[in-house]
């Protein structure tokens, strides 16, 4: 018994030392798992991003250019994505994404461990990676932070910053990131975009039915897309009705509403290349080289044009139907082959191997079915519906017949024209044509006559403030990108003639200075007249209007070709100018916008403006990187006007009396050096107070005159240019630009009309007292145009076309005779004379009986062409009184 005792004495010390034991093993797991955690959490937290990439949120975004009224004429982006504010965001379209995405999101603290083991059970027993757990936390995390890959270490890393999100943002702040920046399809980022790519309308007026189609996207968004699977996504929808019901979002009413609700996929909208194409590529190419690529793609600037719109879309249709006028005249046929019987149809088709029709695609069809239809609305023109047969395909190509290409072409202001081709002749059953397939409604395929002309024209026009209002680059931007306006280098013929007659006026010569239209030779060089003849002795005048070649050398050669390179400086070119006798004859190569830029030196009296296109330029942040506004707003209203206007006058005053000065004859003075130092109107902030939607507002209420000769040169001496728009307004009136008498009108006009050696170039360049306007008609391949297509021929109805409507918009208005011009009476008519020339040169070719001023007057004059008989006598003292009234 004793014994027993003693053992369980024994025993006692060894069960405690094993349990002493066994604790000790467990501190030391723990401790060990602890450990490990930390050293987990060490490694995976070692390399993580800096929370600062979604506290300080700087998505990519669109780039957006406008035109000068406002609309939307282009975006860049990588990513399409406009950010929305929460609270403009819908609650039943947030609660459309909860309940799909993260129904205990209001819940969690990043990570929902429920959704975690029920997605693990699930896959596991599939054997698939079928459902995932992530929270729409960790879905911010996985797109602007992590990667998205699949691997249990990006997992980790994943739940570990989501927990951290948490602690940092707002549940508010997290749903607003995530609805902005998640994929939904179609190019789109963010809740706003996708509500105006699929439904035309912003994220804050989209409904429930619409709401819970876009949260059915972000799982497979190109499997669900409305507008490539519209049955998947009408599926998708239900299913997220059905869990709104389930997590008490919505009523089984509301789901039934929505169920019932027809949703309307519009159109998509790509308009970079649609409305102003060749402006639009040409603002692009600035903007890449003035911030780079990635960060104009990436940053979301608001980039207000110069553009007129509405010019842009006239300049477009005029060049279309000036090169297809001429393409008619040189015999291009819209209709390549004509079949005879049904046989022959059917063999072309069946050669043609053609299944389906592919949008943007050309083809070859064959008319196999014509009807009328009904007329347009404003000029009467018949429609004709035709069936046109593609391979096995078929489809609807609407047309009106108007020949030659004439007002109906395509005209925008008559809507019951839209969509329809305009086609010289009637098509018949068997005529094959070229198409392109446009779009597809009511499950047919319709077409659009395609002309891939051999002939191109471009056309640039600027305001005398030097903004470009209209730029089309080409006949068609989808055959050629090449913007003839501002790359191509091509001679401008006679179209560079004022500049030599500008040079010759400043060197003394006179409107009726007597020059010689006779035969040149110079070495192997002999210029001639297009006429192949010769005036004889001619004023100047004449010379010009009538674009004499000979008479232009022999000018040219008097005042040295040397001079006449330097004084184009006066001009702006900047292409290379050569000093040969050829120069006369536009014998160098130059770009349109030199051109338009030269002639509006003209326009404005003497001042060269460099052609402007960005009127303002903000970044993401609403701060101004580029401005040619000229500075002269301050709001969109005159009462703010005023009174930022008066507020400034006051600081001024303040600011004059601190640096002792008297405050109203000192104020002007002040203005720009003191504001300097105090930053108050010229610095950072700009000119303005206006944000860009203030400025949009601004543009959009109705015209603003941005001034921006005050950025402008006086390089031409007033009197030169008066005088030189005078003789260019001779060209209209009795010259090689007649044609566009009828437009004087409507405004006083001017111009020049070029063509080069073998009808390669045609141009005509001329100006209003507020457009200047450039049209240039010629071939890539640099052949001839054909014989007598001349600038006045080829380029001028352009030209008139446009500035016809351009006119109509801009009347009025003269150009500003300086003081110091006089204008005499001679046979051939009022000449503008300035003051200093009529001192120098007042024998000169003026007759005896001359009005000046309105004030007739008997004086002796002499060197007029003999026939005119006139009086060889002098009266120094007749000359000096009128000289100096």
């Amino acid at each position: 018994m004793a014994k027993k005792q003693n053992k369980k004495l024994k025993s006692k010390p060894k069960k405690s030392k094993f349990f002493l034991y066994f604790v000790l093993f467990c501190l030391l797991l723990i401790a060990a798992g602890v450990l490990t955690l930390y050293a987990g959490y060490k490694f995976y937290t070692k390399d993580l991003p800096d929370l600062t990439v979604i506290t300080g949120y700087k998505p990519i975004l669109v780039t957006e250019v406008y035109s000068s009224d406002g609309t939307l004429i282009g975006e860049f982006a990588t990513e399409r994505r406009k950010i929305v504010r929460y609270e403009n965001i819908p609650p039943h379209t947030r609660n459309a994404f909860i309940a799909v995405e993260d129904k205990r999101f209001f819940e969690h603290e990043g990570v929902d461990l429920k959704s975690i083991i029920g997605a693990m059970l699930e896959n596991i027993q599939e054997g698939d990676w079928v459902r995932g757990a992530s929270t729409i936390t960790q879905q911010v995390i996985k797109n602007i932070i992590l990667t998205p890959e699949r691997t249990i270490s990006r997992k980790i890393k994943e739940a570990i910053l989501a927990h951290k999100i948490e602690n940092n943002l707002s549940k508010e702040e997290i749903l607003f990131l995530y609805l902005n920046h998640i994929y939904l399809g179609d190019g789109t980022y963010g809740v706003e975009t996708a509500s105006q790519n699929y439904f035309g309308k912003s994220a804050k007026d989209i409904n429930i039915a619409e709401a819970a189609l876009l949260a059915g996207l972000p799982k497979k968004p190109e499997y669900f897309s409305p507008r490539k699977h519209f049955d998947r996504s009408l599926s998708r929808q239900k299913l997220v009705l059905k869990k709104m019901v389930e997590s008490g979002f919505i009523t089984e009413d509301e789901r039934a509403e929505a169920l019932d609700y027809e949703i309307k996929v519009v159109p998509r909208k790509s308009i970079n290349y649609k409305v102003a194409p060749y402006f639009v590529e040409h603002v692009r190419k600035h903007l890449e080289n003035k911030v780079g690529t990635k960060a104009f793609l990436n940053g979301g600037y608001k980039i207000f044009t110069t553009l007129d719109l509405e010019l842009n879309n006239e300049a477009r249709w005029a060049v279309k139907r000036g090169v297809l006028d001429l393409e008619s005249r040189r015999g291009r046929k819209v209709v390549s082959k004509k079949l005879k019987n049904k046989d022959q149809i059917n063999k072309f088709r069946d050669n043609q191997n053609v299944q389906n029709i592919e949008r943007g695609t050309i083809y070859d069809g064959v008319v196999t079915k014509v009807k009328k239809t009904n007329k347009s609305k404003e000029n009467g023109l018949q429609i004709y519906s035709a069936e046109i047969g593609v391979g096995e395909a078929s489809g609807i190509l609407n047309y009106t017949v108007s020949s030659p290409f004439g007002k109906g072409f395509n005209n925008t202001k008559d809507p019951s024209l839209k969509g329809v081709s305009l086609i010289p002749v009637e098509l018949k059953v068997g005529d094959v044509i070229s198409v392109k397939a446009t779009n597809k409604s009511d499950d047919k395929n319709h077409f659009s006559i395609y002309l891939h002309p051999l002939v191109q024209a471009a056309l640039i026009s600027i305001d005398t403030n030097g903004h470009i209002l209209a730029m089309v680059g080409g006949f068609d931007f989808g055959i050629s990108q090449f913007n003839r306006t501002t790359q191509a280098l091509r001679q401008p013929g006679s179209a560079f003639k004022p500049i030599v007659y500008s040079a010759a006026l400043d060197k003394g010569y006179t409107e009726t200075s007597i020059v010689y239209d006779m035969p040149v030779v110079i070495k192997d060089w002999a210029p001639q007249n297009y006429d192949g003849e010769y005036k004889g002795a001619i004023v100047l005048r004449q010379a010009l209007a009538k674009s004499r070649n000979l008479a232009t050398v022999r000018v040219m050669l008097e005042i040295d070709p040397f001079y006449v390179v330097d004084y184009s400086k006066n001009f702006g070119f900047t292409s290379k100018l050569h000093p040969y006798p050829s120069l006369a004859l536009g014998g160098s190569d130059l770009r349109m916008i030199e051109m338009v830029k030269a002639f509006n030196v003209f326009a404005t009296g003497g001042k060269l403006v460099e052609p402007q296109f960005i009127l303002r330029m903000y970044d993401r942040n609403g701060r101004i990187i580029e401005d040619n506004t000229g500075g002269t707003f301050v709001s969109k209203e005159e009462s703010l006007k005023a009174q930022r206007e008066e507020k400034r006058l006051d600081i001024l005053r303040e600011l004059a009396k601190e640096k002792g000065r008297d405050t109203d004859s000192d104020l002007e003075s002040l203005k720009e050096d003191v504001l300097l130092d105090a930053n108050v109107f010229f610095g950072d902030s700009g000119y303005t107070f206006l944000t860009p939607n203030e400025f949009l507002d601004l543009i959009r209420e109705g015209p603003v005159d941005f001034s921006s000769l005050e950025f402008s040169e006086q390089t031409l001496n007033p009197e030169t240019a008066f005088i030189m728009t005078d003789l260019l307004q001779a060209v209209i009136k009795e010259g090689t630009g007649v044609r566009a008498r009828k437009l004087t009108k409507l405004a006083p006009i001017a111009g020049k009309t070029g063509t080069t050696n073998d009808f390669t170039d045609a141009w005509f360049v001329g100006f209003s007292p507020k457009l200047t306007t450039a049209v240039w008609v010629g071939r890539d391949d640099h052949k001839s145009l054909g014989k007598k297509e001349a600038g006045s021929r080829a380029a001028l109805p352009i030209w008139i076309d446009f500035m016809e409507e351009a006119l109509t918009k801009y009347p009025d208005g003269k150009f500003k005779k300086p003081s110091s011009i006089r204008i005499v009476s001679t046979p051939y008519g009022d000449i503008p004379y300035s003051v200093d020339s009529l001192r120098r040169n007042v024998l000169d070719s003026i007759r005896n009986s001359v009005i000046i001023d309105g004030v007739e007057h008997e004086m002796p004059y002499n060197t007029y062409p003999n026939d005119y008989g006139l009086r060889q006598d002098e009266s120094e003292t007749e000359i000096d009184f009128l000289l100096n009234r």
